[in-house]
């Protein structure tokens, strides 16, 4: 149709109306233009705010989790230390015989530093990271990705020594499962270790092993300690954000 009245007019020599329809076409284009990059720039809004509901859930999954690990460390050092007192005096008081068999089965028992990277690894799967214009939480999310993956490296020599100092602690040691013992990490945590305290006290390798042991669960709590903090910080980056610019509390998001 505005084809037709631009060839119409041009037969007709009648400029101005070529001008008019030339004017309307491309305010049309501009306008055209304007609506589909004000579209992009709200469904980047929405996408933004999404990216950081999940991330915020992430966070706040992984503090949780990692708030629980310290406390199943801090339980496994105080029961080591049981243990180790118990070595020294060749033999376990009656009160201290669940912490000792307790301790003994959950020597090792240490989680990698937590980090759920669902959110984090959909954002470096798409390639936009830089969906979060928020450059600070940005750079406190590189840092905690950073601060997580040196952690979890030393993680796996912890480890390797922890299998090295199991493998001298249970030939002393005789392992059954008739008996559930109280322990609020591990529900149900069916368990019976029979053990010589005469013999294995005079083992000093494997007294050795145990303070290892505990040497190292105590390194895993204070390498893991500063993430709670970490991951606190940044979820009161986050819910700033959010309650800045879209109003919402994260906390209310069922």
């Amino acid at each position: 149709m505005i084809l037709q009245r631009i060839s119409k007019a041009v037969r007709e020599q009648n400029w101005l109306a070529v001008a008019i329809e030339f004017v309307i076409v491309i305010a049309g284009v501009v306008i055209g233009f304007q609506i589909t990059a004000w579209n992009a720039a709200r469904q980047e809004r929405i996408d933004e705010r999404d990216t950081l509901i999940r991330l915020y859930d992430d966070i706040a999954a992984s503090r949780t989790a990692q708030i629980r690990d310290i406390a199943f460390l801090e339980q496994q050092i105080s029961d080591q230390a049981v243990i180790i007192g118990s070595l020294s005096r060749c033999s376990v008081a009656p009160e201290d015989d669940t912490m000792f068999q307790r301790g003994i089965s959950t020597l090792g028992w240490i989680n990698p530093p937590r980090l759920n990277r669902r959110t984090i690894d959909e954002m470096l799967a798409s390639g936009r990271t830089i969906v979060i214009r928020n450059r600070a939480i940005l750079d406190q999310l590189a840092n905690i990705v950073s601060i997580v993956e040196w952690r979890a490296a030393a993680f796996d020599d912890t480890m390797n020594s922890m299998l090295q100092n199991r493998q001298r602690i249970e030939p002393q040691l005789r392992f059954g499962l008739d008996q559930v013992i109280d322990n609020p990490f591990v529900p149900e945590h069916r368990v019976r270790i029979s053990y010589d305290i005469t013999a294995i006290c005079q083992d000093s390798l494997l007294t050795n092993s145990i303070s290892s042991v505990s040497y190292l669960t105590h390194e895993r709590m204070d390498a893991y300690r500063p993430l709670i903090g970490i991951y606190g910080a940044l979820l009161v980056q986050i819910a700033d954000e959010l309650e800045l610019r879209w109003d919402i509390d994260p906390e209310a998001i069922e």
